[in-house]
């Protein structure tokens, strides 16, 4: 089989059309079948499925329903809706893809008029295909109406003409949002909007501008039909529309049959018409498009003036930053020289005391000096340690008072205690000695570790410079530690250092990096453990230093146990300025992860961040020798 036509149902109007065709209509096989699944296999056997006709509604399903399968298997055939329905609903899908060819009243069947209509699909998709024809098929015939529109005054009579002249004409209800033509697109049919509007669109680069509303006429297609079958316009109903679609061969048949129409009158009117309408709607599009670029441009331009505010913003904040540690390393050498004295003086006075204590008699004299250098000599004992020493002084004296005193003065050795106890007077003595070496001993450790907070302010707040040689990483990060003491105090520090090579780099800056990320870490577990409520930990932080993947290379990883960065900011945290604290101002001492970023890629390395529930991972990877 060439060309095949299918009329799909077995109902007495159906029976009727394919009997009709079978007999009438030359050049195309015609074959009868229960259904669309059927028609379907049947057309496989064809070389070209010329139509489907089908009687619509078939019990609750729609045109849409009933032909869908047809469009997605064989976009080209045309479709025909045989209706007993006056008003059909359920098209709005095949009008949207202008997939409706053809619409018959079997009611009111016209046997000549209906087998013209076929032959008329079946020569069009003859042209469309690029295949010959059946000869018995005449010329195609010109349109009557060369870019003519009908306006509101003569539609009762055009519809009351096409009802005469083709028997009634099924109405369609169309609801909104469909498209009746798309710009662009080829137009075969016409739709007589009866009641409803319709709005006519043209695309820009500015998006879809509207050109008609009001001003749109009643019968949708015509313009297009002459314009070499292609849509000016995309015709989109705003409301629900009750209308006539009509080939445009139905509509030649109507305006032969009724030559009073005053068809010359209307084409000269529309030709005018038309040419103002189309000067105005590209002035229009030009209007809605040099507005468009006017926004973008002045968007533009608001977007620089932010960016610059915000450059000068940052300058100011480098300038204070610059001042401050300015600042800081005038702060830190004053303070260098009183804390040396003090050192000096506690380590003097040890001596002063001691010598003192010697001149005295035998054997207080003895006694006072080992209370005194011991107590002065104690390391911090642990709870456990603290315990067992009890213990052991508690057996040597036989008195648990007598051993936590003595434990509280320094003492650590079990014999001196055994030989002191029971003297009240001498043990008394013992604790005033013990107590000096305590506080000289206290004295020292604070001068020292005011000193080394010294030497890492003066560290931090001079990062620029030359890069400087042989830097042993872990001490830029106890730097850090040292200066953070005070946020980190309830936080569980753990340091797994490994055996690394010195770098060439500029320490100061490093100690930045390192401070931000413990910081960071800092406060996301603290703010965790407020939101869970009192008595939760806090949470640990971890410091972890390994040869790198890449000879030459080392790495650091600061680790933390707090909730995480939510998913949909890591791809913006390393962003210039930007921030997780939700609008929050806090003073302290670290600095966005751009800069970090920033810091890490001056010294030749990369940083990157794995977040989950679990807490967050900072890897950094710097190269032992970072170039000048």
């Amino acid at each position: 089989m060439k060309l095949l036509g299918i009329v799909a149902g077995r109902s007495a109007p159906a029976n009727r059309a394919a009997a009709l065709l079978s007999e009438r209509l030359a050049g195309c096989i015609v074959r009868q079948v229960d259904d669309i699944p059927a028609a379907l296999e049947l057309a496989e056997q064809a070389e070209h499925l010329v139509f489907v006709a089908a009687l619509v509604p078939d019990g609750e399903k729609s045109a849409d329903e009933i032909f869908r399968p047809v469009v997605a298997a064989y976009p080209d055939a045309r479709l025909f809706l045989l209706t007993e329905e006056e008003v059909l609903s359920g098209v709005a899908e095949l009008t949207d893809q202008n997939k409706i060819d053809l619409i018959t009243d079997v009611r009111r069947f016209a046997d000549r008029q209906f087998l013209l209509n076929v032959t008329d699909q079946v020569r069009r998709f003859c042209a469309i295909a690029n295949i010959d024809a059946p000869t018995s098929q005449p010329d195609r015939e010109s349109f009557i109406f060369a870019q003519a529109l009908t306006d509101q005054e003569i539609m009762d009579r055009i519809v009351a003409g096409f009802d005469e002249c083709l028997g009634y004409q099924p109405r369609i209800l169309i609801p909104p949002g469909v498209r009746l033509t798309i710009e662009g697109s080829r137009v075969e049919e016409a739709t007589l909007a009866l009641t409803g509007q319709v709005a006519l669109e043209r695309e820009s680069h500015a998006g879809n501008v509207l050109m008609h509303h009001a001003s749109t006429g009643k019968i949708i297609g015509l313009l297009a039909l002459t314009d070499q079958r292609a849509a000016f316009f995309t015709s989109r109903t705003t409301t629900e529309v009750l209308g006539i679609h009509l080939t445009f061969e139905q509509v030649n048949y109507v305006v032969q049959a009724r030559p009073e129409t005053a068809l010359l009158i209307a084409v000269l009117f529309i030709r005018s018409l038309d040419r103002r309408l189309r000067r105005s709607e590209d002035i229009q599009i030009e209007k809605v498009e040099l507005a468009a670029q006017l926004e973008t441009e002045q968007a533009n331009l608001a977007r620089a003036l932010t960016n610059l505010e915000a450059a000068r913003a940052e300058l100011l904040a480098q300038a204070r930053f610059a001042s401050l540690g300015e600042l800081a390393a005038g702060v830190a050498h004053e303070l260098n020289n009183p804390m040396a004295a003090i050192a000096r003086t506690s380590s003097h006075l040890l001596e002063d005391v001691s010598t003192l204590i010697a001149g005295a008699p035998e054997p207080w004299s003895s006694h006072a000096r080992q209370a005194l250098t011991a107590a002065h000599a104690a390391t911090s004992l642990s709870t456990k340690e603290a315990r067992s020493l009890k213990r052991a002084m508690t057996e040597a004296t036989g008195d648990p008072v007598l051993a936590q005193r003595l434990v509280l003065a320094g003492i650590r050795d079990t014999d001196f205690a055994r030989e002191v106890a029971g003297d009240e007077s001498v043990i008394a003595e013992l604790e005033s000695a013990a107590s000096i070496g305590t506080g000289l001993r206290n004295l020292a450790s604070a001068a020292t570790r005011i000193t080394e907070l010294v030497a890492s302010l003066r560290s931090y707040a001079r990062p620029d410079g030359d890069p400087v040689m042989d830097v042993d990483v872990h001490e830029t990060i106890d730097e850090s530690l040292r200066l953070l003491s005070h946020r980190l105090h309830d936080i569980e520090i753990i340091r797994d250092y490994d055996n690394l090579p010195h770098l060439s780099c500029r320490p100061g800056q490093l100690s930045q990096v390192w401070t931000n990320l413990m910081t960071n870490a800092a406060e996301a577990m603290t703010d965790a453990a407020q939101r869970s409520g009192e008595g939760e930990p806090i949470g640990t932080l971890t410091v972890t230093t390994r040869p790198g993947d890449d000879p030459g290379w080392i790495r650091v990883i600061v680790s933390d146990t707090g909730p995480g960065i939510p998913e949909h900011l890591m791809e913006r945290i390393f962003e210039p300025r930007f921030t997780t604290k939700s609008g929050q101002v806090r003073f302290g001492m670290g600095i966005g992860l751009g800069v970090c970023q920033s810091i890490v890629s001056g010294h030749g390395g990369r940083i990157r961040l794995a977040s989950s529930e679990r807490g967050t991972d900072a890897t950094v990877d710097l190269p032992t020798e970072v170039a000048t």
